[in-house]
């Protein structure tokens, strides 16, 4: 059972549709996005490369550019410290090869996720400056790295801090006070003290502004390499889930475009041997099939794997390399199947759904697929979820959230029940002693606030539509609103007193449920997919008729009654034609 919400704006949208040129439906939309200002809408459809701001602006920018670049004319070594999530894989790409093409001396390091963990570690650290590192720059970690950042400073060693995540505070006569690590410079625009406009980059966007920066200071003009990393930035940014709007919406837009024609041999290598080479780029390509074989190195190898990739300029090796991560990613798929199950089973068996927030134990569960096992099992419930397993050194796990439970701060509020820990809102990581899961599981659930209707997932509708108001042109529209994704979702439309008229199963498994619906006023008529429906559409109308009937009507035949619908507007083309698509998203009986 799912809400629905239709979204409402003060707007005038059939004048901002006017001055815009575009269909009511459209201007909708954009007002629901806080874009009702004719330029915000503007910039938001049409806005360029030209329109991204001034790297400067970002608190320390230019303190770790002159240090960066100081460190490459005095040929000081500079080591990047990444991560081994696609967003770590394409900020340490990104600062690595920026930094060798202004002519420094420097080296990648990516840890193991299972040997090492996230972040810097003193180990790694003693190693580095073992091997005459002069400056450690750490990319998609460092804000939480206290103990770490000391001990680099102590070895001698400069540090620079590239972060997006949450700095860790103190609340001081109510004022929230970020502690962050000693280090030369620090850019994270969620620091308190970065007045940054847009707070809401991933580490790969700001690694892009800041090698643009460096190639700018020394002069170098290099076309491809800056496309190259345009195409690392967006990949980057829709995989790390980071709000699809501003900045992040312009880096998207435009490097869907230049990663068709990439010159970089490791990401074309890439999208040949996932059968997309030939297909037209999207953000639905980049996070669900390109992201995954990058995070599956980190999770079951090494992330190191996923940058030697991006950085190879043999084709031959590339490929092999981009076949081994595919190769990766399918034993990763497998694993997450086998994990879900294994959670699942044991969350009916003990009941714990019953609870709001679902702090489990798995130490059969690969530590690298902890959070997405917890995001599916987030995805069924709809509750907090925190899935824990045996990592190598104790307990270690993943948390996924849902809309309205700040699970970093919750985690926070449990600080001292960690040995460490990190994340945002919406996802975390942590590492614990094993007796303090029931801790963490019952203080968890005793300081939760949400309401039982907050914890029924919604549908947000931009606009009730009739059938009238749908056609190709407003569905071509729509799609100038992508790239979707966070705070810029596909977007969502109802229609109530709605016939369906006819009723198939499609797909190779004949599990693709198709209807022919209508509207009585207007007499239009579309195709509706829905890819979960059948069910519930069985359901509802076993409540109205004889089973027999029921299993008639879904075999074929028209369903008497009215339906209300939700859906998205998509186009579909088949034999060179063009025609409009409902997807649909849920239904109910008309009132």
């Amino acid at each position: 059972m799912k809400r629905w919400l239709l979204k409402r704006s003060k707007i005038d949208t059939s004048t901002m549709a006017r001055e815009l040129g575009v269909k009511e439906a459209v201007a909708c939309v954009l007002a629901n996005r806080g874009l009702g200002q004719r330029q915000k809408a503007w910039d938001f459809i049409y806005g360029t490369m030209e329109d991204l701001r001034d790297p400067y602006l970002m608190k320390d920018m230019a303190l770790a550019i002159d240090l960066i670049g100081q460190a490459i004319k005095t040929g000081r070594k500079i080591a990047v410290y990444g991560d081994y999530d696609v967003d770590g894989v394409m900020s340490t790409t990104i600062l690595y090869r920026g930094i060798l093409r202004c002519g420094g001396d420097a080296v990648y390091y990516v840890p193991h996720r299972q040997k090492e963990g996230y972040g810097l570690n003193l180990d790694a650290i003693e190693q580095l400056a073992k091997e005459g590192v002069n400056v450690l720059f750490t990319c998609d970690n460092g804000i939480a790295a206290l103990e770490e950042c000391k001990r680099a400073k102590e070895l001698g060693m400069s540090v620079v801090i590239l972060d997006h995540h949450e700095p860790g505070f103190l609340e001081v006569d109510g004022e929230k006070k970020d502690i962050l690590p000693v280090a030369d410079a620090v850019i994270d625009p969620k620091q308190r003290k970065c007045n940054y406009p847009f707070p809401m980059l991933c580490a790969g966007g700001i690694a892009y502004k800041f090698a643009m920066t460096l190639l700018q200071v020394f002069e170098v003009k290099d076309e491809s390499l800056e496309k190259e990393f345009l195409c690392f930035g967006a990949i980057a940014t829709v995989c790390d889930i980071v709000d699809l709007l501003d900045e992040n919406r312009i880096m998207v837009r435009w490097g869907l475009r230049e990663i068709q024609k990439t010159t970089n041999i490791g990401l074309r290598v890439l999208l040949e041997e996932t059968g997309i080479g030939d297909k037209p780029t999207t953000e639905y390509h980049l996070g669900f099939i390109i992201g995954p074989c990058i995070n599956a190195t980190g999770r079951l190898e090494s992330g190191r794997k996923a940058v030697e990739l991006f950085c190879e300029t043999d084709e031959a090796k590339a490929r092999a390399i981009a076949k081994a991560l595919i190769n990766l990613n399918e034993e990763r798929k497998s694993l997450t199947l086998q994990a879900a199950e294994r959670a699942i089973e044991l969350i009916e068996k003990d009941h714990l759904h019953k609870e709001n927030v679902l702090v489990l134990y798995d130490e059969d569960t690969h530590e690298s697929i902890a959070g997405i096992v917890a995001g599916r099992i987030k995805e069924r419930y709809y509750r907090p979820v925190i899935l824990i397993t045996s990592g190598e050194e104790g307990a270690k796990g993943s948390g996924r959230s849902i809309e309205g439970y700040n699970l970093f701060q919750a985690l926070f509020a449990c600080k001292e029940l960690f040995s460490r820990f990190g994340g945002h809102a919406m996802a975390a990581g942590l590492s614990l002693p094993k007796e303090n899961i029931t801790i963490l599981r019952q203080r968890l659930n005793d300081s939760y606030q949400l309401t039982e209707e907050e914890m029924t997932p919604v549908l947000r509708l931009e606009k009730q539509l009739k059938f009238s108001e749908i056609n190709l042109e407003l569905a071509k529209e729509l799609k100038m609103l992508a790239p979707f994704g966070k705070e810029n979702p596909s977007p969502l439309f109802g229609s109530k007193g709605v016939s369906v008229d006819r009723v198939d199963l499609i797909g190779k498994n004949k599990d693709i449920f198709r209807m022919t619906i209508s509207q009585e006023k207007s007499g239009m008529r579309f195709s509706a997919l829905s890819f979960d429906g059948y069910n519930g559409m069985l359901n509802l109308l076993k409540e109205l008729y004889p089973q027999e009937e029921c299993v008639k009507m879904m075999s074929g035949g028209k369903i008497p009654g009215k339906f209300d619908f939700v859906y998205s507007i998509e186009i579909n083309t088949y034999n060179g034609r063009s025609s409009v698509q409902l997807m649909i998203k849920d239904f109910r009986l008309s009132k």
